[in-house]
């Protein structure tokens, strides 16, 4: 049995900030070519909206 994911639409305006704080904060690693700088900040997106949606998830749980 699959867990139920408690998902509300306005859950969404948490992922567009850490999508772009994980695209900063990954996105500043300097290295020399620009697509690798591209797929950083890709990597870093992804990853911010994946910490948003455990945050999303967790907060029922903490409080």
């Amino acid at each position: 049995m699959m867990p139920t994911i408690h998902f509300n639409l306005y859950d969404l305006t948490l992922f567009l900030p850490m999508a772009v704080a994980g695209a900063l904060l990954v996105g500043g690693i300097p290295v020399t070519t620009r697509a690798t700088r591209y797929s950083l900040r890709a990597i870093g997106a992804v990853i911010g909206a994946l910490v948003a949606l455990l945050v999303v998830e967790a907060l029922p749980i903490l409080v």
